[in-house]
This record gives structure tokens, C-alpha cells and sequence, in this order.
């Protein structure tokens, strides 16, 4: 059988880019923006706050420390198993140019850049091992289209500190990410990617939205 669970690793993989990228982005903010986000040190603790200005006319921001850390450990679980399911296949079977005998998942995500679709399409994958990726990726799975969709949503909120006026930003670094993905992937990224994506950038338009009323 060689259905890979291509769509369980690239979803992981996006999810990873863009949370990365975004953090860049809005760090870059938060060094440039001092009256509404309040610039600290990697090393510092965020705690929520929304304190009032001097003038009492405007919100400080702050990063909410424990969603960011809820979420980097619920994804980084599931990113530790998938490194070891794929590094499993890699030891038992090879690849049939058995080119990355022996390799980590860090390793192939390197020697395989611009080039993962390739690579995974020469994976030979047990049912077993097939039918478990179809379970993460379902409707309600964590690698699902609705789950990773609101992991990015809410991780981006919490990076920001829910401050509406980065929602712009915050969409520039989603996509960057994606567009990140699909560079390391060669080529277009699967169905479930793209509408996860979707699905990410609409839950952005809606508190967009909310936050107009």
C-alpha cells in the first residue's frame, strides 16, 4: 500500500511554519507599536492584561502566556509522534532509491526541501499506519481542517494579546507561512491545506468583524 499520511505531515508542517512566521511578525510589531503592545524580551513571562492608556483612550496588549504554552505543547505531542511514525516507516522499509536510509524526520524535512511531495509519494505505508492518518485528518481529528484551523486562530490571538488592529498582520504572516508550505512541499499543497487555510483566514475576517461592532 502507498497511501502516506501526506496530509497528516504537511498539515503538521503548516501549522508549524505559520505559527513560526507569525511569531516573527508580530514581534516585529511589538518592538515598533509600544502604545498598544508592550515590547518584551523572549525570556519574559506574557500575562494578559488590558490596562488603559494615561489618556484613557486606548487598550494594552499583552501575549497570553499560558495559551501560547497550551498550544506549543499540544502540537509539538503530536509532531513528536508523527516524527517517529515516519522515522519507523524509513527504518523498516526504505525508500525504494533507499536515498534516506537512516535519516531523522529533521534530516529528510532538510534533504527534502522544495522537494516533500517526492519524497513521500515513494513511502510504501502499512494499513495500519494509513488508516490512523485518515483519523487525525477527519472532521473532528487534530490534524482536521476545523482543530488546526482554530489552533492558528487562537494562537495568533494570543500573540497578539486579542488586539484587533494586528489582524492585518496577522493574516500577512498565515499566508506567508502557507506560501512557505507549499515552497517546501513542490509543488500545490493538498485539498486539506488549502482549506485550512481558508478556514483560518475566515475565523481572521470574522473577529475583524466582531471587533468593528
Amino acid at each position: 500500500m502507498t497511501l502516506i499520511p501526506v496530509s497528516t505531515s504537511v498539515q503538521s508542517g503548516v501549522t508549524s511554519t505559520v505559527k513560526g512566521i507569525t511569531n516573527q511578525y508580530t514581534s516585529k510589531v511589538a518592538a515598533t507599536d509600544t502604545p498598544q503592545v508592550i515590547p518584551v524580551t523572549e525570556a519574559a513571562v506574557y500575562e494578559t492584561s488590558e490596562k488603559q492608556t494615561t489618556d484613557n483612550t486606548k487598550m494594552m496588549y499583552t501575549r497570553e502566556s499560558a495559551t501560547l504554552s497550551e498550544i506549543s505543547k499540544q502540537v509539538e505531542a503530536k509532531l513528536s509522534n508523527l516524527r517517529g511514525i515516519v522515522e519507523n516507516l524509513i527504518t523498516m522499509q526504505s525508500l525504494k532509491t533507499g536515498a534516506s536510509k537512516g535519516l531523522n524526520y529533521d534530516q529528510i524535512m532538510k534533504k527534502y526541501d522544495g522537494k516533500l511531495k517526492e519524497f513521500y509519494e515513494n513511502i510504501e505505508v502499512d494499513e495500519s499506519t494509513s488508516l490512523k492518518a485518515q483519523q487525525e485528518i477527519s472532521e473532528d481529528g487534530f490534524w482536521g481542517i476545523k482543530q488546526t484551523s482554530t489552533r492558528a486562530i487562537d494562537f495568533a490571538k494570543a500573540l497578539s494579546g486579542g488586539d484587533p488592529a494586528k489582524i492585518g498582520l496577522l493574516r500577512d504572516a498565515i499566508e506567508a507561512g502557507y506560501m512557505a508550505a507549499k515552497k517546501a512541499w513542490g509543488g500545490e499543497l493538498p485539498e486539506i491545506c488549502r482549506q485550512t487555510q481558508e478556514a483560518t483566514l475566515k475565523g481572521l475576517n470574522d473577529w475583524a468583524n466582531e471587533a468593528k461592532r
